[in-house]
């Protein structure tokens, strides 16, 4: 079975199927090996989006957020390491074609603007392949 990360959090609202809860990380996100990749980890609030959540949740109601750790090192693939490639690459293309560093320089900084132009435009299909799982916090 795949490894999880899970989080406790508080429904903060609800809309229709979108549900933001509202999570600040424990002291326990010191001892995790994956803290480096996780933005809870930094311990500030943070506002999670689950879409098309199941289930009966109220606002105010704790609960806890799963996500498997895969999705967590796909988004750091999206958001770094793919980005650091492209922009490496641009610059060994550049340079090589013009021998001009400035040029190489100046474009592998500019290929990320449409980069994350792509990732903007692809936000809901990556945001609905990524989805965090809610699950209530059972108190007997």
């Amino acid at each position: 079975m795949e490894k999880q990360v899970e989080h406790e959090g508080t429904v903060a609202s609800i809309c229709g199927d979108t549900m933001i809860v509202r999570m600040v990380a424990s002291s326990a996100c010191s001892g995790c090996t994956a803290k480096s990749y996780c933005t809870p980890s930094e311990n500030k609030d943070r506002d999670i989006r689950v879409d098309g959540f199941s289930g009966d949740f109220v606002s105010g109601e704790r609960v806890k957020i799963v996500m498997q750790q895969s999705l967590g090192f796909r988004a750091l693939y999206i958001g770094y390491i793919i980005p650091f490639l492209v922009v490496l690459a641009t610059l060994l293309v550049v340079y090589q074609v013009t021998g001009n560093e400035l040029a190489s320089g100046l474009s592998s900084l500019l290929i990320l603007v449409p980069y994350y132009l792509i990732i903007k435009l692809l936000n809901r299909k990556i945001t609905k392949t990524s989805g965090f799982t809610v699950q209530k916090i059972n108190v007997a």
